[in-house]
């Protein structure tokens, strides 16, 4: 929940989870006490709603005449194809929400989740459900300055909508699975976690830098094709930018490091990525980051005929985050870890 939170996914209001923690409520419940709550407080405060464009056939004029269409069918008496805008809360963004409620209603189980979502169905009984809907189908640029506060929710209902909600069926009996990407909470976490504790995470050497995630304006390629652009993007998942120039680029891979199969525990596909990385990006320094598994690990690789270092490293996430000397705790780790990249660069 604190990597989520971080990563920027959870809506800010979860003092509703105590109940459901204490019980030991499982994954998805908590995670839908959280969509519920927070949807009901912002549909309370206000529906979201938007300006939609209708087109319909009425027995007055409204908005404007579609002349086109009317001239088709001029038989008709009093009636007129008209286009108009209405203010409505049935709009897309609301139509994403209503169909989370609707989907997480048929799953939950806990009483009082059951209670808010019912709630919320019959509060958005004027947004159309849709029959079908995946994460991959919701339409771009729902959000804007005027609804910023649903952007927390939308991102959730990505979440729910993904397709690592798995619905699996053995004869009769059915079970809901919720999992999603660990490397991309992982990636998002982190990045989360730096920004909001600048000062506490960076070292001197670089604060003066800007942090760009997923390369975010500075993607580069690492060849060209014979007749076509350019191919084979790299995109880094934290890039420490000052000017023009990249003192560090940071790679998140959540998986077990261990010296176990040598090399410092790194796989060769993971270095030679990072070896691509300080070529294109000219960085003098690449650091990769695991979870930590048992105990921590670091291992630091000098490119041969090349100025860069490459090293990785394990964070310690087995604390419970929620509390803040733990938080400090890995502020502090992370910040000796940079420090060092610093410090040992060549």
């Amino acid at each position: 929940l604190y990597m989520l939170d971080q990563a920027g996914t959870l809506p800010p209001h979860r003092q509703s989870l105590a109940p459901l923690l204490r019980r030991g409520g499982d994954w998805f419940e908590l995670l839908t006490r959280i969509f519920a709550t927070e949807l009901l407080a912002q549909w309370t405060r206000g529906p979201h709603r938007h300006y939609q464009l209708i087109e319909d056939t009425l027995p007055v004029l409204r908005g404007k005449l579609q002349v086109q269409r009317q001239a088709r069918q001029p038989a008709r008496d009093h009636r007129f194809d008209v286009a108009y805008d209405e203010f409505t809360e049935d709009n897309p963004l609301s139509r994403v929400l209503r169909y989370v409620v609707e989907q997480l209603w048929r799953r939950a189980r806990d009483g009082g989740n059951r209670r808010l979502l019912g709630e919320l169905r019959q509060l958005m009984d004027q947004v159309s459900l849709e029959p079908f809907l995946t994460a991959a189908a919701i339409p771009p640029g729902l959000i804007n300055r005027l609804n910023a506060r649903y952007e927390p929710l939308l991102n959730l209902a990505r979440l729910f909508l993904g397709h690592e909600s798995l619905e699996l069926a053995r004869g009769d009996a059915q079970t809901f699975a919720f999992v999603f990407d660990m490397n991309q909470l992982f990636e998002a976490f982190l990045v989360g976690f730096i920004r909001r504790r600048w000062a506490a995470v960076v070292p001197p050497g670089l604060q003066d830098c800007t942090l760009h995630p997923q390369g975010h304006h500075h993607t580069r390629y690492l060849a060209g094709q014979d007749g076509g652009g350019p191919v084979f993007r790299l995109k880094p998942d934290m890039v420490f930018r000052r000017g023009g120039d990249f003192p560090l680029l940071i790679d998140a891979k959540y998986k077990a490091l261990t010296d176990r199969a040598g090399q410092g525990g790194v796989s060769q596909s993971d270095f030679y990525q990072m070896f691509a990385y300080a070529h294109r990006y000219a960085a003098p320094r690449v650091l990769l980051l695991y979870p930590q598994v048992v105990a921590a690990h670091r291992a630091r690789f000098y490119l041969i005929d090349h100025p860069a270092t490459v090293s990785a490293a394990t964070v310690n996430l087995r604390r419970d985050l929620s509390k803040a000397e733990n938080q400090r705790a890995l502020a502090g780790e992370l910040r000796q870890l940079l420090a060092m990249e610093m410090d040992n660069g060549r």
